[in-house]
């Protein structure tokens, strides 16, 4: 199949116009050449100077595309990026968040090398800005290869915006609208239930903006009540369930991630939740946990004793 570019990069927006030139500034510098790329703007219903901004980048480069709808999500606008795509592979860059310049380059020569044994290769993700910190699972950057999830089940991955996919195998798929905190697990994870393995790439760096030390992104979806309501229901469920279809059970790749999304849990306060949440929230946990196997509690390098404990007694129930 014949593409018109190497690469096609999706950014949403909304009411970004403080770091969209950023972002955009950042693909257009990647060293694999910007005429290698298209470039799909999608204006998510932003009233700020965001749109101003996109139609001045637009009228200096006929690889632009700008397409404006009102505010749905960020599920959404990705899935009307989607639509315009003409590059063989496709990456989803948020809109206040920036790549490293040879990122890209890195990132197509190792998915290239490995086309038929893969469908998307992760990049690093390192904050910046509030600190400098890179992200808990960059564990598996250690070099960059391809890894089979199969014999090494905790190398888990949850980022799509700093990935880049085959256009061919998700030109069709679409972002869950009904999720706001944990669309790209579910996107993410699903796919690579296909083959599972994927590509890490050492040296490509996906800056992750960290605006405030004091308001990080976990403590930021604790305060958010559709990631108690809806995350499990549409994401957790959604992947137990796409494991037995393929493989009969839930894979320990899958109760790698389910232990991950566990963690930022056991201890939560729930102050978003009426009595009633609280109670269906926890019934989920107890659910969750019992398709964890315990050597796999015993293994997982990001649990302490105690988180391990309690995880354990969620089976009990």
């Amino acid at each position: 199949m014949d593409y018109k570019y190497k690469i096609s990069i999706i950014i949403p927006f909304y009411n970004s116009e403080s770091y969209l030139k950023d972002a955009i500034d950042s693909v257009i510098n990647q060293s694999i050449g910007f005429d290698n790329i298209q470039l799909i703007l999608v204006n998510d219903g932003s009233n700020d100077s965001s749109e101003e901004i996109a139609l001045e980048y637009k009228e200096n480069y006929n690889n632009i595309i700008y397409i404006k709808q009102e505010n749905k999500g960020v599920s959404a606008a990705r899935n009307t990026g989607l639509k315009y795509v003409e590059g063989k592979y496709i990456n989803f860059i948020d809109s206040d968040d920036k790549w490293d310049k040879d990122a890209l380059l890195n990132m197509y020569n190792l998915i290239e090398q490995n086309y038929s044994d893969i469908d998307f290769v992760s990049g690093r993700v390192k904050n910046f800005e509030a600190n400098e910190d890179y992200h808990f699972l960059d564990y598996k950057f250690e070099r960059t290869r391809v890894i089979d999830v199969e014999k090494e089940t905790e190398m888990i991955t949850m980022h799509v915006a700093s990935a880049l996919f085959k256009s061919e195998i998700i030109k069709n798929m679409k972002f869950n609208t009904n999720l706001k905190i944990g669309e790209d697990n579910v996107f993410i994870n699903t796919l690579l239930l296909n083959k599972l393995k994927y590509g890490v790439v050492k040296e490509a760096v996906y800056n992750y903006r960290k605006r405030n030390t004091n308001n990080s992104t976990i403590q930021s979806m604790k305060k958010n009540k559709s990631w108690y309501v809806d995350t499990p229901k549409y994401a957790w469920n959604t992947l137990i369930e796409e494991s037995d279809k393929k493989y009969n059970k839930t894979i320990k790749y899958i109760q790698n991630i389910l232990l991950y999304e566990l963690k930022w849990r056991i201890n939560c306060e729930y102050m978003v939740l009426n009595c009633l949440e609280v109670k269906k929230h926890i019934e989920e946990m107890i659910k969750i946990a019992k398709h964890v196997d315990d050597d796999t509690i015993e293994k997982y390098r990001l649990l302490d004793s105690s988180e391990r404990e309690i995880i354990k007694e969620l089976k009990k129930y």
